[in-house]
């Protein structure tokens, strides 16, 4: 009889942990929602321009921005000997890490103002504010 009534007992404090679980992952996804969107915003206004076009700060084209990224891409082939992997995901890896440092204040090395696509690859230098 003990036994049932524990488990009777055991068994309400678990249903009612449940419920305090469900309670609680609603507010924090709730919570994750609100700040995804807010970072979202936040992202938006920085990489839109005044007219609504993307850009990488005053230094960085697109040409400028595809060539790193196809340096990167590269590169990342060339560290694992061109031995597996999947191309595509290297571009897309390559492409994250690049924005992502543009997005940081990383500029176009000022020696480097050619705009033509053979040119040498373009070296990043960090900004004076951050540093990575």
């Amino acid at each position: 009889m003990a036994e049932k009534l524990t488990m009777k007992l055991l068994s309400e404090e678990l249903q009612t942990l449940g419920k305090q679980l469900a309670r609680v992952e609603a507010r924090f996804e709730r919570k994750l929602e609100s700040v995804l969107e807010q970072a979202t915003e936040k992202l938006k206004s920085r990489i839109e321009g005044s007219e609504g076009h993307m850009h990488y700060g005053p230094a960085v084209g697109v040409d400028a921005r595809r060539r790193l990224i196809e340096q990167c891409a590269y590169l990342r082939a060339e560290r694992r000997g061109f031995v597996g992997g999947d191309p595509q995901q290297d571009w897309l890896d390559a492409e994250m890490e690049i924005d992502q440092l543009l997005l940081q204040g990383w500029t176009k090395n000022d020696s480097d103002s050619r705009d033509d696509s053979s040119a040498e690859p373009v070296e990043l230098k960090a900004g004076p504010e951050r540093r990575v």
